[in-house]
């Protein structure tokens, strides 16, 4: 009676392990297809590297990569990342000042889409690590290590950009 009681639970935590592996595929699967539409897009790509500068803020780097290194003006740029031409002056007036060189290392195992960074709700940071975090299957330290900002600020941006996502879906 007990050989046929402990078969049944061994039947069982196989059944939850074969689910677990089954969820696991299918997170996998979901994102190779995001990765695979990166490549075959003709959609920007915002590679991390360019986050390597702390002097500049996550919107500051991203319209100097698009100005200097990619050669869009700024209707271009205001347009693909959905925000005034004026405000996109603006930012690349500072970060010219900030920061007078253009980058230099732009290869990255990783990038992020512009459509990406169109939600206006959400700042540009919030974007990245909701995109990072949620897409790609990132780790807040992972994430954290490609932007070089502290865990504490990557933690704090995903779960602000939840937090604003839950809202509006509820709105």
């Amino acid at each position: 009676m007990s050989y046929s009681i402990s078969k049944k639970r061994d039947n069982s935590r196989d059944l939850s392990t074969e689910k677990q592996l089954k969820e696991k595929l299918r997170i996998l699967k979901e994102r190779f297809e995001i990765l695979e539409a990166q490549l075959n897009s003709k959609e920007e790509q915002i590679p991390l590297t360019i986050f390597s500068n702390k002097k500049l803020s996550s919107l500051e780097t991203i319209v100097k990569f698009l100005k200097e290194n990619r050669e869009l003006n700024f209707t271009q740029i205001a347009n693909i990342l959905n925000r005034d031409p004026r405000t996109i002056w603006t930012t690349y007036t500072k970060a010219k000042k900030k920061l007078e060189q253009p980058f230099k290392k732009i290869s990255s195992k990783h990038s992020i889409p512009v459509s990406a960074l169109q939600d206006r709700s959400l700042g540009a940071l919030e974007s990245i690590c909701l995109y990072l975090k949620d897409s790609l299957g990132l780790t807040t330290s992972e994430i954290a290590l490609a932007l070089k900002r502290s865990s504490k600020t990557i933690w704090a941006s995903y779960h602000k950009a939840k937090t604003k996502s839950r809202i509006l879906k509820n709105e």
